[in-house]
């Protein structure tokens, strides 16, 4: 998931006309930290700012068709994300399980 972020960030920006650092800057972050999250495992919220930042939807942030799934839940602090139905009624299952 995490070069998806990378690749879909860089070429939104690209599309945009803007560099990662200028992205940084609007986002009011180093863009040293923008480049770790996007990276790496972003937290939820990194991810709406880069999204809100660039003005487009979270999921334009993933590469996906518009007939596949994309989910991602955020229950108690832990991030799950399922491409498929059967994928997000296990994330379902499983989180229903711990209530």
């Amino acid at each position: 998931m995490n070069e998806n972020i990378s690749h879909k960030v860089k070429e939104l920006c690209r599309n945009k006309g803007i560099t990662i650092k200028e992205l940084a800057e609007k986002m009011e972050i180093a863009p040293e930290s923008l480049s770790r999250a996007i990276n790496g495992n972003p937290q939820l919220s990194t991810i709406r700012k880069i999204a809100e930042t660039l003005g487009v939807s979270v999921t334009d942030l993933f590469d996906h068709n518009e007939d596949e799934l994309l989910a991602i839940v955020v229950c108690d602090g832990v991030t799950h994300t399922a491409t498929t139905k059967a994928g997000l009624k296990a994330i379902a299952d499983k989180l229903n399980k711990s209530n």
